[in-house]
């Protein structure tokens, strides 16, 4: 019973990325403007100063060197620790290729960056957002092998909620600094979702195949 919950509850998470993703990419295609892009910046504009340098720092976990220090130090643990080579190779081809996904998107549809003073240097197009993306790919997929070797319950739920609130920081900290618009967040996490969740299908496929 429990598991067919959760494998429903799945289902809908991901029907709902779905629908995020496409209305997301139909409506910046068309250009049109988004009614929780100006709520949700206006929100984030009465944030005050003093924190802007923490999620400066927040910001580097979706960085190149935050990426892939997170990715190196999952490998080292999945290749040394745990032997888990099926593991390794589906975490990096998943972000490799991810990543190049996400740049390819940003060119297609060439969406310009908020009309605000950048508070970290950017250089690339808008949407979606690479951090939520691509920092949904790496820590999602992290902690979807973490979860595997979590015994305790109290150990998968410390994983999911550690994973969870790092990646809303991340993708808070995109929209505090001026360099994104939030529905690139919220686009960047659906696209990230769903091409997580196809890495991880064929990871469960080529781990029975081998089993």
């Amino acid at each position: 019973m429990k598991r067919n919950n959760k494998r429903n509850f799945s289902y809908l998470f991901i029907i709902f990325a779905v629908l995020c993703a496409v209305f997301i990419s139909i409506n910046v295609a068309m250009r049109s403007q988004f009614w929780i892009d100006e709520q949700v910046a206006g929100l984030f504009s009465h944030v005050p100063e003093s924190v802007i340098p923490f999620f400066i720092q927040i910001t580097v976990m979706g960085d190149k060197i935050g990426i892939g220090v997170a990715a190196l130090l999952a490998l080292v643990w999945l290749l040394l620790k745990k032997r888990n080579l099926l593991g390794a190779a589906v975490l990096a081809l998943s972000l490799g290729i991810g990543n190049e996904v996400s740049k390819i998107l940003k060119d297609a549809f060439q969406r310009p960056r908020p009309d605000l003073e950048h508070l970290v240097y950017v250089k690339s197009y808008s949407f979606p957002s690479g951090h939520a993306m691509v920092g949904m790919i790496v820590y999602f997929m992290i902690a979807y092998l973490l979860l595997e070797e979590a015994k305790s319950r109290a150990g998968k739920v410390t994983i999911a909620v550690i994973t969870a609130i790092l990646l809303l920081l991340i993708g808070a900290s995109r929209i505090i600094l001026h360099v994104h618009y939030p529905t690139d967040v919220i686009g960047g996490y659906a696209l990230g979702y769903l091409w997580v969740v196809i890495w991880i299908l064929l990871y469960n496929y080529f781990k029975k195949r081998a089993k």
